[in-house]
């Protein structure tokens, strides 16, 4: 499978990559999950902050690397609410609302 971007399996393998290292980077800085276990609103929250974050710094730069650079912070912390509390995919809602 690939797409004009030149190969979606490759760049989905560079981005998980990149949150990979960025989670490594958070447990780093403020703990890892069992250290800091939050709720999942504390985890919305955050991630709320960091989108904002992404936000102004698409508005206030010239291109988009530096919101790049928080998207990338925003869903690392996803990925840490996820891991923490697990993931329902998509068909498990629907199947629950059967």
């Amino acid at each position: 499978m690939s797409d004009i971007f030149g190969g979606e399996i490759g760049r989905r393998e560079m981005v998980f990559d990149a949150i990979g290292r960025e989670r490594d980077y958070q447990d780093a800085k403020w703990g890892g999950l069992q250290e800091r276990p939050k709720q999942v609103g504390s985890w919305l929250l955050i991630m709320q902050g960091e989108l904002d974050e992404a936000i102004q710094a698409w508005q206030k730069s010239r291109g988009d690397e530096k919101a790049l650079e928080e998207i990338l912070q925003v869903i690392s912390v996803g990925v840490a609410c996820l891991t923490q509390h697990g993931v329902v995919e998509r068909a498990a809602i629907a199947e629950a609302k059967k």
